[in-house]
Order: C-alpha cells, then sequence, then structure tokens
C-alpha cells in the first residue's frame, strides 16, 4: 500500500484544482472569442461576395438593358440625317421616350436618351423637347470625345455629371451612331447615342442589396472613376471621384475579375472588407461590396456580449465555490466551537451567489421561473417582472399561467399551451414565443422569448415543479427578418443541403417563389426540375464529386412553381467537404428568379426574327407594286407608285407602334385615307364617315388592308366621289357569323350607273390583295349616285382575336 500524501500537499492540489476549474470558463470564452472573431470576419467577407455578386449581376443587367436601347434607339434613326431628324424631332422625341420608359411611366423613367451630331451637339432626346441650343459645355463632356478614334471601344460608360435639365446626377452609356443617312464613308465617326441613367434609381437599387444597413455596396469603371453608391453622396455630387492608388485600383489595374480585400478605401478614408466583381459582357465595370471594420468589431461584440457574462459570472461562482470548500476544509480542523461562525459565513456566501446569479441573468436580459403542476400560481424571479415591464408589486397577479397568457402574443399562446403539456408529459420543453412588454411611456412593445424548462418529479406527496429560464431573443429574431426580408427582395431564396441525410432546409423565399411546401428532401426537389436541365444538375454534382478542389458552383435550371409553370433559377453556392475522405457532406447556395430575364431574351430573339420576316415581306410588296403598275405614263407611274409605297409605310408605322401585336381598324382606315382628303391631321369629316365597333386588326392583316383601302381612295380620287367638291365617302364595318364585313359607299361624285368598259389595275388589287392574301371576297355595285363596295373578310385570320357583334354601334365622325 502507498502512503497518503501529507495533508498540505492534498490541500495544495485541491488549490491548483480549484484555480483551473475557475479559470476554465475565462479560457472556454476566450477561444470563443477568438473564433468569434475569425467567424465574424469570414461572415462579412462571404456576405460581401454575394452581394457583391448581386450587385453585379445588377449592373450587368442595367447595362446591357441600355445597350438594348441604344440599339432600339438606332433603328428608330437609321437612315436619317441629321437636318431630317431636327426636322422631326417631336415624332423622334415621342420614340425614342417610348424607348427608354418601356417598362415604367414617363415621370418616374430611371433613364434617358439624348442623340449627339459628330460636333457634340444634341439632336433629339427622349426626355427634353426641343433639344437644347449649341453647348460646348455638352459638347467637351467624355461621352462626346471617347468615341471619335477608329480604334476607340464599342462602348463608353462615362464619368458622373449633373443634367442641365433635369440638374440630376447620372452617368452614360455611350455609342457611336451607324447607317446614319449624312452620307458619310461607313465606319466613319457620325455623332453618338447617349442612355443616361439617373443616379439615384442605381443608388436607391444598390442600397437594396447591401446585406447589413451599414454596408457600401458601389458601382465602378475599370480606370477606377465612381458610378453610383449605395445610399447617395449626400448634398454633393463628385466631379470625376475616383480610387486612389491601393489594393482594389491595383486589382482592377491587373483586370483582375473577382475578389476579396481588406485595407483602407481611397474614397472616404474607412478601412473595410470589400469584395469586387467584374460585370463581365464586355464592360468596363466593377461592382464592389463593403463593410467597415467598426461594424463588424460591433456585430462581433454584440455576439459575445452575453458570452462573457456568463463566462464572468461563472468563474465568479466558481470562484465563490472555491473559497467556500477551501474554507469549509479548513473549517474541518477548528473545533466545534467555530460551528456557528462557519454556518453563518456560509449564509453569506450563499446570498452572495444568488446576488451575482441575479446579476448575470439581468445582464443576459434572462428571467428563471416555476410552476408546481396542477397548481395556477408561478413563482417568477423579480428578473421575469423586468422583462416584462411589470412592477412585482402592482402586477403580482399576473404570476399566474392563465393571467400570463394575456401577456402572450395571440397568435402564440395555443403554441405555448402545447408547449407546456410536452414538458409535463416528456420532462423538457423548449419554445419560443412573443409577449408584450409594457414600455414606460404605457405602450406595449412585442418582444420575443426563448423558454426552456425541465420537469422535476415531486418526493415525499410533493407535486412535480417545472423550472425553466426565459431568455431575450429580439435582436436574434429581428436579424433572422431582416435576412428573410433580404432574399426576398432578391426575388429568391438560401437554403442548405445536407448530403448524407438528403434534407433540405430553405428560407421562406422558397415559398414565395415556387408557392407552399417546395420539399424537403433531395428527392422531392429534384422531381420539381425540368426534365431537359435535371442531367445538366446530375453531371455538376458528378464534377464535384470527382474534383475535390472544386468548392463552389453556379448554373440555371428550370423548378416547377405551384401553380404548374416554370420558374427560372440562378443558383449558385459552396460545398464543404469530408477533411478525411474530400467527399462533399453538405452544400449552401443561393437561388435567385431569373425568369423574366430569360423570358426578355426569348421575346427579343422572337422579336428579331419577326423584323426580318416583316422587313423581307414589305420589300416583296414594293416589288410587285412596281412590277404591276402600268408604265404607259412616267409622271402617272411615280405618282402611283409613291402612293402605294407611301401606303405601305403607313403600314409599317402602324406596326412598329404596336410591335406587330395588332392595330386598330379606325387607325388603319384614317392613315390611309387622311392623304386623299388634306387638311390638317385627323381632319376626315365633312367628307368622310367612319362608323363601326371597335376592332383590332392582326399584324398579317394590316399590310393588306391598307393596300386595299389606299387602292379604292385612289380610284375614288380619279373618278369617284372624292374627285369633286361635294363627294361624300361612307366607311362601314360589322362582325357577324364570323366574318368581318367592310362597306365602301361613295355618294355625290359622278354618277356610275354600269360597270366599266376595262378591269382596272386598282380594282385588280383589291380583288388580289383581299382574296388572296386576306381568304376574303369582294363585291362591286355600281350605282347612279355612286360607288359601293362590300368587303367580307374572315374574323379568324384578319383579327388579333375573333370578338363578338357589339350591339347599338355609335356613328363616330372624325373631325
Amino acid at each position: 500500500m502507498s502512503a497518503a500524501p501529507p495533508p498540505k500537499r492534498r490541500f495544495g492540489a485541491m488549490q491548483a484544482g480549484l484555480l483551473a476549474a475557475v479559470l476554465a470558463p475565462l479560457l472556454v470564452f476566450g477561444l470563443s472569442a477568438w473564433r468569434g472573431w475569425e467567424q465574424a470576419w469570414r461572415g462579412a467577407e462571404t456576405e460581401v461576395a454575394r452581394t457583391a455578386d448581386a450587385a453585379g449581376e445588377y449592373a450587368r443587367r442595367l447595362l446591357e438593358a441600355q445597350v438594348l436601347r441604344l440599339e432600339r434607339a438606332n433603328e428608330i434613326l437609321a437612315g436619317l440625317s441629321d437636318a431630317e431628324i431636327r426636322a422631326s424631332e417631336t415624332a423622334l422625341h415621342a420614340a425614342l421616350r417610348g424607348v427608354a420608359a418601356e417598362r415604367e411611366p414617363a415621370d418616374r423613367a430611371g433613364f434617358y436618351i439624348f442623340v449627339f451630331d459628330r460636333l457634340g451637339q444634341p439632336l433629339v432626346a427622349s426626355n427634353v423637347l426641343p433639344v437644347p441650343p449649341p453647348d460646348d459645355v455638352l459638347a467637351a463632356r467624355s461621352f462626346n470625345q471617347a468615341l471619335r478614334d477608329p480604334d476607340a471601344p464599342w462602348l463608353h460608360v462615362s464619368q458622373i455629371y449633373t443634367g442641365q435639365a433635369t440638374r440630376r446626377p447620372f452617368f452614360a452609356v455611350t455609342a457611336r451612331r451607324s447607317r446614319t443617312g449624312n452620307g458619310l464613308p461607313e465606319g466613319a465617326y457620325d455623332g453618338i447615342l447617349n442612355a443616361s441613367v439617373y443616379l439615384d434609381h442605381v443608388n436607391e437599387a444598390l442600397a437594396a442589396l447591401a446585406a447589413s444597413p451599414g454596408d457600401v455596396v458601389s458601382l465602378l469603371r475599370a480606370d477606377g472613376a465612381l458610378l453610383a453608391r449605395s445610399g447617395g453622396f449626400g448634398d454633393q455630387v463628385p466631379d470625376g471621384l475616383r480610387l486612389q492608388p491601393g489594393l482594389l485600383a491595383s486589382a482592377m489595374a491587373r483586370q483582375a475579375t473577382r475578389g476579396v480585400l481588406v485595407g483602407t478605401s481611397t474614397i472616404d478614408q474607412v478601412r473595410r472588407v470589400a469584395a469586387f466583381r467584374a460585370i463581365g459582357g464586355g464592360l468596363p465595370v466593377y461592382a464592389v461590396a463593403g463593410r467597415d471594420e467598426a461594424a463588424i468589431a460591433l456585430a462581433w461584440r454584440r455576439a459575445i456580449l452575453p458570452q462573457a457574462v456568463l463566462a464572468l459570472g461563472s468563474s465568479a461562482l466558481l470562484l465563490l465555490l472555491a473559497r467556500a470548500v477551501l474554507r469549509r476544509q479548513a473549517a474541518l480542523e477548528v473545533a466545534n466551537a467555530a460551528l456557528e461562525r462557519r454556518v453563518e459565513e456560509r449564509t453569506r456566501d450563499l446570498r452572495g451567489r444568488e446576488r451575482l446569479l441575479r446579476l448575470a441573468l439581468q445582464a443576459a436580459e434572462a428571467a428563471s421561473w416555476s410552476w408546481e403542476v396542477g397548481a395556477s400560481r408561478l413563482f417568477w424571479s423579480d428578473e421575469m417582472f423586468h422583462l416584462l415591464g411589470l412592477d412585482p408589486q402592482a402586477d403580482a397577479g399576473l404570476a399566474e399561467f392563465d393571467r400570463f397568457l394575456e401577456v402572450v402574443h395571440p397568435e402564440d399562446r395555443d403554441r405555448l399551451r402545447k408547449a407546456a403539456a410536452q414538458g409535463i408529459a416528456e420532462g423538457s420543453m423548449a419554445v419560443e414565443f412573443r409577449v408584450f412588454r409594457r414600455m414606460p411611456d404605457g405602450r406595449r412593445e412585442p418582444v420575443w422569448l426563448l423558454c426552456r424548462a425541465r420537469l422535476y418529479p415531486g418526493d415525499g406527496g410533493n407535486p412535480a415543479t417545472l423550472v425553466g429560464i426565459d431568455i431575450d431573443i429580439t435582436q436574434r429574431r429581428r436579424a433572422e427578418e431582416r435576412f428573410e426580408v433580404a432574399t426576398a427582395a432578391m426575388s429568391g431564396f438560401v437554403y442548405e443541403w445536407d448530403v448524407e441525410t438528403g434534407r433540405i432546409t430553405r428560407t421562406t423565399g422558397a415559398e414565395a417563389l415556387l408557392g407552399e411546401n417546395p420539399g424537403t428532401e433531395a428527392g422531392e426537389w429534384l422531381a420539381r426540375l425540368h426534365p431537359e436541365d435535371r442531367p445538366r444538375l446530375e453531371a455538376e454534382a458528378q464534377r464535384l464529386a470527382r474534383e475535390p478542389a472544386r468548392d463552389s458552383f453556379a448554373l440555371e435550371y428550370r423548378a416547377r412553381r405551384a401553380d404548374g409553370g416554370w420558374a427560372w433559377l440562378w443558383d449558385r453556392g459552396h460545398v464543404t467537404r469530408d477533411p478525411a475522405t474530400g467527399a462533399v457532406v453538405r452544400m449552401v447556395g443561393g437561388a435567385v428568379d431569373v425568369t423574366a430575364r430569360r423570358q426578355s431574351e426569348e421575346r427579343q430573339f422572337l422579336l428579331l426574327r419577326e423584323v426580318d420576316h416583316r422587313a423581307k415581306n414589305a420589300l416583296a410588296v414594293v416589288k410587285a407594286a412596281l412590277r404591276l403598275t402600268p408604265r404607259d405614263d412616267a409622271e402617272e407611274f411615280a405618282a402611283a407608285v409613291e402612293g402605294r409605297i407611301d401606303a405601305l409605310a403607313r403600314a409599317q408605322a402602324l406596326l412598329s407602334e404596336t410591335s406587330w401585336r395588332g392595330t386598330p381598324l379606325r387607325d388603319i382606315l384614317t392613315g390611309a385615307l387622311e392623304p386623299f382628303i388634306g387638311g390638317p391631321p385627323g381632319m376626315l369629316a365633312p367628307r368622310v364617315r367612319l362608323e363601326g365597333p371597335p376592332v383590332v386588326l392582326a399584324a398579317t392583316a394590316i399590310q393588306p388592308t391598307a393596300m386595299a383601302v389606299h387602292e379604292l381612295a385612289t380610284n375614288a380620287t380619279k373618278y369617284g366621289a372624292l374627285s369633286s367638291a361635294e363627294g361624300q365617302l361612307w366607311v362601314a364595318w360589322r362582325q357577324e357569323g364570323g366574318w368581318l364585313h367592310l362597306t365602301w359607299t361613295e355618294s355625290g361624285g359622278p354618277p356610275a350607273p354600269a360597270p366599266p368598259a376595262r378591269r382596272g389595275f386598282g380594282s385588280r388589287v383589291v380583288d388580289t390583295t383581299v382574296r388572296s392574301q386576306l381568304g376574303g371576297q369582294v363585291a362591286w355595285h355600281w350605282a347612279a349616285d355612286g360607288l359601293a363596295v362590300e368587303l367580307a373578310l374572315p374574323a379568324a385570320r384578319v383579327l388579333v382575336r375573333a370578338q363578338p357583334a357589339l350591339g347599338g354601334n355609335e356613328t363616330v365622325i372624325r373631325s
């Protein structure tokens, strides 16, 4: 047998063990705080990187939309000289205004289009009519100089300017004009088209993308010039503000496409962690998102504060316990005479411990309680009254379960009842719910509580007791709500996929996008994917499994919504691997709804095909008009061809105004007849009367109908009612039995009691156009008071949609 250590050594070993126990919470807290600091920085880097990705995608869409506007504006101005543009400024202003404000009201448009000639002087604009007079300041701006050289880039993004007319700051996306009518050689500089972007719109959008209220989201030109910034620039608009030499400027100079940096901003001298992304697509712009180091430190301090309070409180309590144990050990060597003194010291120590425990609960915004099962009365600590903003004396009656439910949020009362029943049945409970805290000014403010409790069985006939603690988690829940709002604002959701279990958890944005119950199992989710896209996802998963060095993924695919439609998702994320095997164990990512962008791309493709088809059709009709028009008289030939081409041009203009979606029949008739009547535009009365219900002709029927009406009007001008001052014309239409009936009736002109001896070219054009191109029928009636022509057109072929006949048609005389 080994000898027992001497009493002094045993006492010294006990002291060392107690000291280690006292210091253990502080050591654990120090390690937790250090890891929390690292996680705070990593979390900040991850969030600003995601924000930079979102801002880059937004900027790319914004600038690509401007490029499309410039292309559409160039198509509108193609073939026009500077003089012709100035002469048609009002009409071109309206056309450009429609291009600039295509998706929002004109008075709230975030963009506008400005066209300059090769000398830098304004020609026409979408937001100003008329354009300002020649201005040397405008001519000297960078967007009027950057594209003059033959080797200039295809696109220029300007620095920030303040509009002379709008007084609003903007930057411009500029491209050269092409196919102008000024007669310059191909490729020669002949002015620019400017799509200007108001900063108040862009700054507001960037602010909405920020992951945290204090984050700064900016757009920078590749040379460092500042284009936009969340929160704006205060009362001052920077003039040529750009990055100074530094880490970010160096990375952009190296043409780096993405990265994360930590340093002091050369713009506002604030130290931040920042992520930058080149938006791509040949656009010289970077998106940058940054978070202040002070904000990261503040979030870290808030996160570790409860831990610090608990660690200090625990160490203090352990220290008191250690002192008590040591004193007790020392007291064992003292005679029984010191027993009363030791009891008194023990009582004092217990009171000190209770006081420290209460201070710790108050610092942690927590409160304790107990409830004897079956009794109505609850025992609350004073901290519980403080947590609810109540007075322990005046509001003591609320310390009953049924009375306590009065301060619980109505939506959470059933949840709390079920949790209490579960705690009694299973021995423990954990629930989060809302209560109304009474504020000093009388208001009731909702706060979130985390309640944890354990059931302790009674002994000796005493009832069981449920003992618990309530902790204020309002700040945590608000942070979660802000995160949910942020993901919802992105029209997407964030998810985490546990590969080993197949469980998927998502933010609430998934239900808003895809409908209720989008599936929590991997198999359920894969079943929602489009069959054409599922192989790409499976191939991506196989690549991640084969390539351990890869830690991220990005792809687009379609998922079925609750209504049966398909939503395009842009999915990007990172994977976590098992350190031992390298296998993927978890995938965390974010999916953003890009359905509108994909549909816009498809519509753009279809529109280009339709434009090409319509242009070929128009050329074919012009060719036919040239071939079929009699050439006996040169002047008559020129006038006939010019009139028919003008009719085609008017029909083409109507098609363009409605993007080939159809045009009201009344507008077609008015445009075709106005050249033959004379007078101000829109004045047909009193010689011409139009009467019929509102019907819309399909795009394929507009040109043939316009040509037929033009030939009838030409015939009436030469030989019929419109050849005399007293002549009148009545055009009426109705929809009946699947047909659109149009009646052309002339009166007051030269008498035409019988058909002409020879069938004219105009009547052949009408017959051919109506029968061959429209599938209709034509009937000619020569009466003593004038010609009457009846056209019957199949409604299913010539109308946008078959429309029922409208009773009680109102006769409208254009004036």
